[in-house]
């Protein structure tokens, strides 16, 4: 893999490790729980997707979401996964993204996810500009923030996942296996008086699919321990 090239949103792991009863804020935890309800707006092709992914999570740790930039639906993504692993209990599961620019977290991303009850502390002193995301006001869950310096990762444990169209696929993408997922990218709205619509649909789409993603994986993890397999 070509380090030059690549950039990573890296987890925060050494504070990830809670168990199932983690404390979420009140207003993520109520969010989590009404979004929940959407199950059933996913479409069945999406639900193919996400259940070919929730499959591979069963024996993989770690999701890699991946587009060209890494500064909306990959933060996003990479948030929510997350999120939804420990909503669920899934404590050993971990999500970060991947692209091939390294730019600054997009400000609309910071305040849907502070719209849904996320806590947030903007990282000044690093560049490109990052934030530290907190599920309550004491529990850090990851830095959103692009690096260039991440070591490898290990394709034998990632499912890595393809957000973008062909067009603005990452190079990592293209050269290493993978599942897509495309989301319509809210670019095109930024700056115009449907921003905060478009960003608030894509949160609530993205927290949808990621917590169907985390339940369904966590559903095939208990029927394989009660099939024995």
């Amino acid at each position: 893999m070509n380090k030059n090239i690549l950039v990573v949103v890296l987890l925060l792991t050494s504070h990830i490790g809670y168990s199932q009863d983690i404390r979420f804020s009140d207003e993520l935890d109520k969010f989590c729980r009404q979004t929940k309800k959407e199950f059933a707006s996913i479409t069945l092709e999406r639900k193919a997707m996400l259940n070919s992914i929730a499959e591979q999570l069963t024996i993989k740790k770690y999701i890699g979401f991946t587009c060209h930039t890494n500064s909306r639906r990959t933060m996003l993504l990479q948030t929510w996964a997350q999120t939804a692993f420990l909503f669920y209990g899934l404590n050993q599961k971990f999500a970060f993204s991947i692209g091939d620019v390294a730019s600054d977290v997009y400000p609309e991303v910071v305040n849907v996810l502070q719209h849904s009850g996320f806590y947030y502390t903007a990282m000044e002193e690093v560049k490109p500009n990052g934030y530290v995301i907190y599920v309550g006001k004491d529990i850090p869950l990851e830095y959103m923030v692009s690096k260039t310096d991440f070591g490898t990762i290990d394709k034998d444990k990632t499912v890595v996942v393809n957000v973008c169209s062909s067009g603005e696929q990452s190079t990592f993408a293209a050269n290493t296996p993978h599942v897509d997922l495309a989301y319509q990218s809210p670019i095109v709205f930024e700056k115009t008086p449907a921003e905060k619509q478009k960003y608030t649909e894509l949160n609530l789409q993205i927290a949808t699919e990621m917590l169907y993603l985390a339940k369904r994986t966590k559903d095939l993890i208990l029927e394989q321990k009660n099939t024995g397999e």
